[in-house]
């Protein structure tokens, strides 16, 4: 990522003097007004590392043009370069804001290089930070969902189903669904296996195991919320209906609305009605997205036949049959999506001990 500064001054032979000051050392763009200033951080390519901005400016004045640039930009280091008569307000301003620091005019060049510096030094670390977060937060998620896969097929069915509704329908940036689609169904691996059976089936369950059933997003909640910047993915979770409906969850807002609209979809589906009645039941989700989900569904329900040997299973396959190893032992049951450490697994098994081929699949 490029490291860019941004230097908002509404005195343009101010700008001019520092980019001569500056020039060679850093990137730099000007902007002579709040406004301009917020224009460059919508239209700019990657945000910017540091935003340097005055004070007292016609129009919009330092600390609106901060408040409004960090709601835009949050991970952008804020520095003001602020006038000696304006120095009550900016320091109200830092103490408010949470600014990185603070100069005053005139600035000694070596003094504004030290800060700038430093600004995208804690713009280096904030983003390490990030990234090793997101990182241990990806392998906490992958890990779960490969242990779906490996020990409960209605979790591991639903997921996959859920991932590829949700991955069509979110916004490109928005990654809570998507990891509420990969991590929502985690509480049905603590519902015994006879009791997911009857409801594969279609079986009517007694009233026991119903409420025992129906409890699983709420183990899923119990579970999500423990994981750092989940909370929220762990409210959508909880929400999450067990039985159809046609009515969202109560608030359900916009970043919700394609997990709980997909979620709400599947159940319908998986309780029996089919795709088209399900999506036509949906009366009080968005339309536009209920529509897209009943698209998306019956392009990836067009699956193919094909029996495989262990060696040849990939990715993505959907095992139509138990996956059974020559002395009886069952890895997996049919419906299984394959990951790809489970397709690791089996193709280590079928190189060993061996596997009951050919094996049926979907691709």
């Amino acid at each position: 990522m490029a490291e860019r500064i941004l230097m908002v001054d509404d005195e343009p032979r101010i700008l001019d003097g520092l980019r001569r000051t500056l020039h060679g050392r850093y990137q730099i763009d000007p902007a002579t007004s709040g406004a301009e200033g917020l224009t460059r951080i919508a239209e700019v390519p990657e945000p910017y590392s540091v935003v340097v901005s005055d004070m007292k400016m016609p129009g919009m004045d330092g600390a609106e043009f901060l408040a409004r640039a960090r709601v835009a930009s949050p991970d952008s280091v804020q520095i003001i370069l602020s006038g000696q008569a304006e120095l009550t307000s900016t320091i109200a301003a830092v103490n408010d804001g949470n600014l990185f620091r603070f100069l005053t005019k005139p600035c000694d060049p070596a003094d504004l290089t030290r800060a700038l510096d430093a600004a995208l030094e804690q713009h280096r670390l904030v983003m390490a930070e990030r990234e090793l977060l997101q990182r241990t937060l990806d392998g906490a998620v992958e890990l779960l969902t490969d242990l779906m896969k490996a020990t409960n097929p209605l979790a591991a069915s639903r997921t996959e189903r859920l991932r590829v509704l949700v991955d069509a329908i979110a916004p490109p940036e928005a990654w809570e669904p998507r990891i509420a689609a990969m991590l929502g169904q985690v509480g049905l691996m603590a519902i015994p296996e006879p009791v997911l059976a009857r409801v594969r089936s279609g079986e009517e369950l007694d009233p026991e195991n119903l409420e025992l059933f129906r409890s699983h997003p709420r183990l899923a909640y119990d579970l999500i919320r423990r994981i750092p910047r989940l909370e929220r993915v762990a409210g959508w979770v909880a929400e999450q209906p067990v039985v159809f409906g046609p009515e969202p969850p109560e608030g359900m807002d916009e970043d919700q609305a394609p997990y709980a609209t997909a979620v709400a979809f599947l159940v319908g589906v998986d309780g029996g009605r089919p795709p088209v009645t399900a999506a036509a039941d949906l009366t009080g989700y968005p339309k536009q997205l209920v529509d897209r989900i009943l698209k998306v569904y019956a392009a990836a329900q067009v699956r193919k036949p094909r029996r495989v040997t262990g060696a040849e299973l990939m990715v993505g396959m959907v095992v139509d049959q138990d996956v059974l190893t020559t002395n009886g032992l069952v890895l997996i049951r049919q419906g299984e999506v394959l990951s790809e450490s489970m397709a690791i697994r089996l193709r280590h098994f079928a190189s060993g001990v061996g596997l009951v081929e050919p094996i049926a699949v979907l691709v």
